[in-house]
This record gives structure tokens, sequence and C-alpha cells, in this order.
């Protein structure tokens, strides 16, 4: 048996299967996700680097590494376990970590400081590279490895072990990237929301310090942000509408995670999925390109292999999990790993390096033969009525549209008038452009540097409109004009093309719509002041008046227009409104009607 290893393999195990799977064959590397046969059953490990196919901003250049399957067979855990003689695994280098304790604090600092509080977007994540070296590392103390992996911990995603000739990955994913079904169907996990399992004497204690952390609003926030996140690439790979599923508890060996489950239907092929479903936000956090921009401004190394995703494709199938608490190692033994911090706007340098050393410590008990089997509590608690209801209590304030009620509106008003969406940078323009379509707008999405304003000859505008092409709002009855992540303040080349774009609308009394950042330069232009927040509200619920009602909205900003000493979130002149929220999230409670009641006013 122990021939299976002496040739590049993948052995895996999935949460819901019962067996371990091997797989075997030959390697390939592609450069693009597009050279991938996806009709030939293989499994394959996507580098960080392959953001550079959505140009985003990145420094370095891996390739993609498959394992084109032929040989498959299947084990019992026990079987597994005799097919190799299991090795115990000694590191000799003491552990070294690419930013020292001070550095990474300063470099949590600086984001906090010079990123967040000045605009460029909520939160990010940034990591950290560890360094060791495994003596008389081998196949089997890899193997070894692994098989303590599975035994210590339970309901992760996905297991596995992948061995090319040079490299090795080994790792326990919690996390689904994307999966699609043999009918087409598309499913995501947002996730967040950790609650960091201890030893507790009885329930009635683990039950009291969970109640607590299903009521941390700053845990809910960020699973809701997360959900916001996918929904955006949702928005895009899916023309119809689907489920949002959920929150969901996972529990597993050392923490209980929240997501939800979105499963929607799509018609595009697997790896156009795939490719759109980069990145998770939990790898990188939002926008994703902004995020791109400052995570390669503050980490000077290669992710490598990390953070993206090992992909199972079939010829009717796919699925993928992220590579977190993965082992990257050579065939000397040389072990790198990564962790992160999630910054946000309130973030403690000292704490959020103390939150890395936690996440380091499954890979110690792994190489260093310690097998840790902690309690279930979830398992004979689920059904608790008190964790049920702050559960789906979750909800209560969430967007309606999203969550519960998703069918066609025929607005006799706005019935196939053509609208024009700006994006700025941030894919909230994709969740935009779905809600617009219940109500039977004719829409387009467009990025900020595909309109030309002073194009004589207007062209009408198609589907396939090109970055070098121009697009001119005078072909639309509606112009909407999404956020962008930059300081609003500054005179910087993107915010002078979109003055130029404010100006163009107004001279030529167009129909505009605009939000978030674009609010604050609009009202910068009639002269209201505009200033940073003394504490940013980034991914917030608050309760404003609009319409002669109550609006539960969501506010993502770290800048407001201020009048006569109060916040300006809602600007309405004869041809347009502008909103400081986002009525396209789903911490916006009514956001579809929020819409509609504002283009009609529009175009009355």
């Amino acid at each position: 048996m122990k021939n299976l290893y002496n040739k590049p393999f993948v052995v895996s195990k999935k949460k819901w299967e019962t067996f371990i799977k091997y797989y075997s064959w030959g390697v390939q590397n592609y450069d693009l996700l597009e050279e991938i046969n996806d009709r030939q059953e293989q499994i394959f490990v996507v580098p960080f680097c392959q953001a550079k196919e959505r140009i985003f901003e990145i420094k370095w250049e891996e390739k993609i590494i498959s394992i084109l399957v032929e040989g498959k067979k299947e084990f019992s855990f026990k079987d597994f376990s005799e097919t190799f003689t299991e090795k115990e695994s000694v590191l000799v280098w003491d552990l070294k970590e690419h930013f020292s304790k001070q550095e990474y604090e300063k470099v949590v600092e600086n984001i906090v400081k010079n990123e967040i509080w000045n605009g460029e977007w909520a939160n990010f994540l940034v990591a950290q590279k560890i360094e060791w070296k495994i003596s008389d590392f081998d196949i089997e103390v890899a193997l070894s490895i692994f098989k303590r992996l599975l035994e210590g911990d339970y309901w992760t995603y996905l297991h596995f072990i992948f061995f090319d000739w040079k490299k090795i990955f080994i790792w326990a994913s919690p996390e689904r990237n994307v999966s699609v079904s043999s009918e087409n169907i598309v499913r995501m996990n947002p996730i967040s929301w950790t609650f960091k399992k201890i030893w507790y004497k009885n329930y009635l204690d683990f039950k009291k310090d969970f109640k607590e952390f299903l009521q941390d609003q700053k845990e809910i926030n960020e699973l809701f942000m997360a959900t916001d996140e996918e929904l955006k690439m949702m928005s895009q790979i899916c023309s119809s509408w689907g489920m949002i599923v959920g929150p969901i508890l996972k529990e597993m060996a050392n923490l209980i995670h929240t997501e939800y489950l979105l499963s929607w239907k799509s018609e595009l092929s697997k790896i156009d999925i795939l490719r759109k479903s980069m990145w998770a936000s939990t790898v990188i956090w939002s926008p994703i390109e902004s995020a791109f921009r400052v995570v390669s401004k503050y980490e000077n190394f290669s992710r490598k292999y990390y953070a993206w995703a090992i992909c199972h494709i079939t010829e009717d199938s796919l699925d993928s999990a992220i590579m977190i608490r993965t082992l990257q190692c050579d065939i000397s033994g040389k072990l790198e790993i990564y962790v992160w911090a999630s910054l946000v706007k309130d973030s403690n340098p000292t704490k959020e390096y103390e939150e890395l050393q936690i996440k380091m410590k499954w890979v110690l008990n792994a190489i260093n033969w310690i097998t840790v089997k902690s309690e279930k509590f979830l398992e004979n608690y689920y059904l608790d009525d008190e964790v049920q209801e702050l559960v789906q209590k979750r909800n209560w304030n969430l967007s309606k549209t999203w969550f519960f009620k998703q069918e066609n509106q025929i607005n006799k008003n706005l019935l196939n008038k053509k609208c024009l969406i700006v994006n700025n940078e941030d894919d909230f323009t994709n969740m935009l452009a779905h809600l617009l379509k219940l109500i039977w707008l004719k829409v387009e999405i467009k990025r900020f540097d595909e309109i030309n304003t002073e194009q004589t000859q207007r062209s009408t505008p198609t589907e396939n409109v090109g970055v070098n092409l121009c697009v001119h709002p005078d072909n639309y009855d509606i112009v909407l004009i999404w956020p962008w992540p930059w300081n609003p303040t500054e005179n910087t080349e993107k915010n002078l093309k979109n003055l130029e774009i404010i100006k163009f609308l107004e001279e030529n009394n167009k129909k505009y719509f605009w939000i978030c950042l674009w609010h604050q330069l609009i009202c910068k232009s009639k002269n209201i002041e505009l200033k940073k927040k003394e504490i940013p509200t980034q991914w917030e619920q608050l309760e404003i008046e609009l319409f002669w009602k109550k609006e539960k909205v969501a506010y993502y900003n770290a800048f407001c227009a201020y009048e006569n000493n109060f916040e300006k979130n809602i600007l309405k002149w004869e041809n347009f409104f502008s909103y400081q929220f986002h009525p396209e999230s789903i911490l916006t409670q009514n956001g579809l009607e929020i819409l509609e009641k504002s283009l009609e006013e529009l175009i009355k």
C-alpha cells in the first residue's frame, strides 16, 4: 500500500463523508484558470496571486498546480492509518516570524489610522508568515500530521493533504469557497462570528458565555458584512434569485462559527463561477479591490497558496475550500504557515497580535503529536430555546427583499427605463442591479473610467463595452453612481474624474442618484462642509427618517457632510437624490422600497 505515496496524490475527507478518499495521477501547471479543462476531473490549488485575473493589485507570480485524477480509492480511518507507518515530527528551528511583535503592532496601527479611518473602507486582513523546519521529514511524517488533524478535529469543511513532487500542503479548512452542483446550483457560506471554546464544568457555564457571544454587536456586524460581500459575488454569478439560510451554528474542535448559506442558480460555466468568486471576503475583507491595494502595501511577502482555494472539479460539478489553517512544506521539511488578524476601526494592536498566537496553536498541536479532543457543546443543546431565539433574532431587522420576498414587481412609472450604474471599485453595484431588475428597470453596470462626458457622438450602449471604449450618460434615463473606497477630500485623479461626471450631469439636467462617498462628493461640490467622523460608522445599522417614516439603514462611512453642525445624510435637488447610507445592503430593512420611491420621485 505504501506505493500509493510515491507519486503525486491527494488524500481528502469532506465533513459529510464517511470515508477518506485518495486520488492520484499526473501534475499539470497553469497560468490562468481558463486553461483548465472543466470536463476533466482534477484537483488543483490556486495561488493568492491569481487575483491578477481580476486586475487586482498583486506582486507575486506562483502558478496553479493541478493533479489530474485517474486513480481513486476509498478508505475507512482504520484502513487509511494502515497505508503508512506513523512517525513523530520534531521541530528543529525556533519559530521565525516575518513580523516581530512590535512590527506587526505597528502595521495594525498604521492601517487603522491611515487607511480605515481615512476612508479606505471598513476592514482588512493582514497576514503574518511563520517558518519552521521539521527534522527527518518525509511523506510519512506529513501523513502522520494529517492523521492527527483528522483525529483532533470535526465538522471541518475539508481536510486534505496534497503532494506534487515538490510541495506538500496539509490543512483543515473550516470554510467553503464556492461549490457548483450538477444542476448548476451555486452555494457559498459567508462565515464569521467565532466563539473560542474553553473547558467548562457544565452546560450552564457554557451557555452563559455563549449567550453573551451571540449578542456581541461587533461579531454580529462582521457576519453581516461578510454576507454583503458574498452577495456582491452571487449577484454577479447568478441572474436569478435564491435563498439565504441561517444563521447556522457550526461547531468544530476549538471553536463555534456562525454562517449563512447562500444557494442560487447560475448559467455560467464552472470556471467562470470560480473566477468571479475571487476572493472570499474572509481572506482579504472589503471592498476587495481596495483591500488588495492596502494589503499589497503592507504585506511585503507572498502568501503563496494561502488564502485562496483548493478545488475539485469533475465533469458536472465543482467544490472548493478556502486554504486557511494550512501548512505549506517543501520536501526538505521547511514549513510555512500564515495566520492573520481582522483589522477594524477599533482594533487594538496588542490584542490583534495575541490573536495570531492563538491561531498558531492548532498547527503546533498537530506537529507536536498532541491530539486534543474537545467536548461537543452544541450536539445535545443546539435546540435550546434561548440559544435558538438569539440566533434567529439576528434576521429581524435585515432586508425584507434579500431574506424574504423576491417577486418581480412591475412599476409602470419605471418600466423599461434605462439605468446606468457607475461602479467605483465596489461591487455593491451588483446587488443594486439585482434589486432594480425586480422593478423592471433596464440596467447596465460600467466602471467610472469607462464614462466619457466629452464624447460628441452618443453611441448606443451595448452589453460588451470594454474599458477602452466609452459609455455616455446621455443614452440613459437615470444614472446611479455608487461608492468608492477613497478619501473624498483629496484632489486625486479618480476624484477629479468623478467631479467631471457630476458637472456634466448637472449641466445637462440629467437624472441621477448617488450613494455614500458620492453623496459626500456632491455635498462638497455644493459647499457643504465635509470632514472625517470622530468614530467611523462602518457596517452599522442606524435609524433615520425618510419619506415620513422611520427606516433602518446601512452605513459604511468614515467621512460625513455637516450642515449647521448636524450630519447631512440625505440631499435632494430637482434632478437628483443622494444618500449617505446603502439601500442595497442586507442591513437596510426596506432597501428596494426606498430605491423604488426615490427613482419615482426623480422621473416625475
